[in-house]
């Protein structure tokens, strides 16, 4: 069953309320409420939004590291594209800056 739930949630990509909430707490760098989630729903970690992007794209911009490892854990690759062809290790030569 979770494999399933982990298949459609790779395939199905949209903006919805979990991808706003995981979003924002990856943004705001709310380890322990990512951890408590994926510990409750693994297959969380599979979203995408609409733009295919999702946890680890987001883990990787932010620069988070201990949620990219989390985000591993539960089998998430950093090497899938979302829509642009942007892998979520581009996220981190697009801000150079940081």
């Amino acid at each position: 069953m979770l494999n399933a739930r982990i298949e459609e949630r790779k395939t199905q990509w949209v903006d919805d309320e979990e991808t706003t909430h995981m979003w924002n707490l990856i943004n705001t760098n709310d380890v322990t409420k990512v951890k408590e989630w994926l510990k409750r729903d693994p297959s969380a970690a599979h979203m995408r939004s609409a733009d295919g992007r999702g946890p680890m794209w987001w883990a990787y911009e932010e620069r988070n590291m201990e949620i990219v490892k989390e985000l591993m854990a539960c089998g998430v690759s950093f090497k899938d594209p979302d829509k642009y062809g942007k892998t979520p290790l581009d996220m981190l030569t697009d801000r150079p800056e940081l």
